[in-house]
C-alpha cells in the first residue's frame, strides 16, 4: 500500500465512516504497544512509545490528514521526520519501517471499521446478507489468510469478531459483500461452515500476562474494529432464502469453537537442542523419507530477542525446532538442479549454527528472520542462511502419535552470494555481522 488513497481504492470505500471512526477517538499516551490492547483501540489512538500528548497530537493530525486528504506514505514520512526532530523522539526501528507501521496500521483499520459500518447499514444487510474473506494476494502471503480466501459467512457469523481483516501487520485483506443471488452464482447452495477457530499461546513480552491467539492472527488484532464501534448486524430473516431449491437456516450460529494448539516449547522453557539431533538426521539421510518428527535446534540469542521484543515482533518462545521435512528440503542433493542446497555436513551441524550464527538478519519486505553463516567446505565462496519462520501450525510425530503444535521453526535453508546481504535498505542487522 503506497497511500490511503490505494487503500481507499482497494476496498471500493469513500472514506466518511472511516474518518468518523478516526475522529471519535481518544489520544492516549503509551511505553509500549500492547499498554492498549486489542478493541481498546477502537476508542483510543496511540503510537507504541509516544509518551506525551504533544507527540500523540501532532501524529494524530498527521495520520487523519493522510486519511482525510488522500495523502501518501512518502506525504507521511515527512510529516514523520519533521515529527521526530521537533520532539527529539528516539523511536524503535528504522524511520522508514516505523513511519509505514503508524501509516498503515491506522489507515488499514479505520477503513475497515468504516467499511464494517456500511457493510452492516439495514439495507445493505437485507441484499448482501453474507461475506467473503478476500486474500490481499500479496507476494509473501501469509499461508492461513490465503487458505480463507473465498471463505463464505453469513454477516452475523461469529467468525467476524475475530477474524474481520486486517488480521496482522501490514495484512491487506478484506471482506466483500455477496446477495444470496450472488452466492448461488457461485455455484454454492449456501455459505461455508464456519472453521474451528484455532488459538496459540502468546506471552505478553512486557507483562508476562498469557493471551490465547487465533492462529493466523497477529497479537492484538483477534477483534473486529468496525463491531466494537457500531452495533452487531441484523440480517432480516427474509434476506437469507436463496433462488436455488436447497435452503439453510437463518437462525445466527452458535459461537465459534476454540481449540487450543500446544506450543511445542512453552515461553520460558530452556532451549535446549534435542541431544539425539544427530542420530535423528542420519536415520532421515538413510531413508530419504519424512517421518513427520521434529527435533529442536536450540534458541535465538537474548540479544536477538531483546532487538525483536523493542520492534514490538518477538515470538512467544525463542526455541527454533525442525521437521523431518524440512531437513530433508535443505539438503544440498535435494535442490541439485540449482545447487543452492546445503552439504549433509553443513545439515547435521544446524544445532552449532543456530547456537552461533555469524549473523542475524531480518529481511524488511517479509519480515523473514535469517540465520547467516559460513560453510564448513572453504572452498564453497557463498554464504549459508537459515529462513526461520514464526509460530508456524504444525501436525508432528510423537512416538506412534501425532499431535499439532506451534513452532519456531528453520523453514528453509541454502547457500547464496553473500553480497546481497549486505544491503541494507533489504535487510536489518539484528546481530553480528555480515
Amino acid at each position: 500500500m503506497s497511500g490511503s488513497r490505494g487503500v481507499a481504492s482497494g476496498v471500493g470505500l469513500p472514506p466518511r465512516e472511516a474518518i468518523e471512526f478516526l475522529r471519535g477517538k481518544t489520544n492516549v499516551t503509551t511505553q509500549h504497544w500492547t499498554d492498549i490492547w486489542r478493541d481498546a483501540h477502537t476508542r483510543s489512538f496511540m503510537v507504541a512509545g509516544a509518551a506525551t500528548d504533544a507527540l500523540v497530537g501532532d501524529f494524530r493530525r498527521s495520520v487523519a490528514d493522510a486519511l482525510e486528504q488522500g495523502r501518501t506514505l512518502t506525504d507521511f514520512r515527512k510529516d514523520f521526520d519533521a515529527i521526530v526532530a521537533q520532539h527529539g523522539w528516539v523511536h524503535n526501528g528504522t524511520a522508514a519501517w516505523r513511519s509505514r507501521i503508524i501509516y498503515e496500521t491506522n489507515l488499514s483499520t479505520a477503513l475497515a471499521a468504516g467499511r464494517y459500518a456500511q457493510q452492516t447499514e439495514p439495507e445493505t444487510l437485507a441484499a448482501f446478507p453474507f461475506w467473503q474473506y478476500v486474500h490481499s494476494g500479496a507476494l509473501h502471503p501469509r499461508l492461513q489468510h490465503q487458505a480463507w480466501n473465498g471463505l463464505v459467512l453469513r454477516a452475523d457469523d461469529g467468525f467476524w469478531h475475530t477474524h474481520y481483516p486486517p488480521n496482522g501487520w501490514r495484512c491487506g485483506c478484506r471482506v466483500r459483500v455477496l446477495s444470496a443471488r450472488g452466492v448461488a452464482r457461485m455455484g454454492r447452495s449456501g455459505p461455508d461452515q464456519a472453521p474451528v477457530i484455532e488459538t496459540r499461546r502468546w506471552v505478553n513480552p512486557r507483562t508476562g500476562e498469557v493471551h490465547y491467539v487465533p492462529l493466523g492472527i497477529d497479537p492484538g488484532f483477534d477483534y473486529n474494529p468496525g463491531l466494537t464501534w457500531r452495533e452487531p448486524p441484523r440480517i432480516p430473516t427474509d434476506a437469507v432464502t436463496t433462488p436455488r431449491p436447497a435452503r439453510w437456516p437463518p437462525a445466527p450460529p452458535a459461537p465459534p469453537q476454540r481449540v487450543s494448539v500446544e506450543p511445542l516449547v512453552p515461553a520460558g522453557t530452556p532451549a535446549i537442542a534435542a541431544p539425539d539431533f544427530e542420530a535423528w538426521a542420519n536415520a532421515l539421510l538413510e531413508t530419504r523419507r519424512s517421518d513427520g518428527s521434529v527435533r529442536v535446534l536450540g534458541a535465538l540469542s537474548d540479544a536477538a530477542m531483546t532487538w525483536l521484543q523493542d520492534r514490538e515482533i518477538a515470538p512467544a518462545s525463542s526455541a527454533l525446532a525442525i521437521t523431518s521435512a524440512q531437513f530433508l528440503h535443505i539438503l544440498r542433493d535435494a535442490k541439485a538442479k540449482v545447487a543452492k542446497g546445503l552439504s549433509i555436513a553443513d545439515a547435521l551441524r544446524l544445532p552449532e549454527i543456530v547456537a552461533r550464527p555469524r549473523a542475524v538478519l531480518r529481511e524488511r519486505e517479509t519480515g523473514a528472520v535469517l540465520l547467516i553463516f559460513d560453510p564448513l567446505d572453504r572452498a564453497e565462496a557463498r554464504t549459508g542462511k537459515l529462513v526461520v519462520e514464526f509460530a508456524m501450525d504444525l501436525r508432528v510425530r510423537d512416538g506412534h502419535e501425532r499431535r499439532r503444535v506451534v513452532m519456531n521453526g528453520v523453514k528453509s535453508g541454502g547457500l547464496v552470494d553473500a553480497a546481497r546481504f549486505r544491503n541494507r535498505g533489504e535487510y536489518e542487522l539484528i546481530e553480528g555481522s555480515v
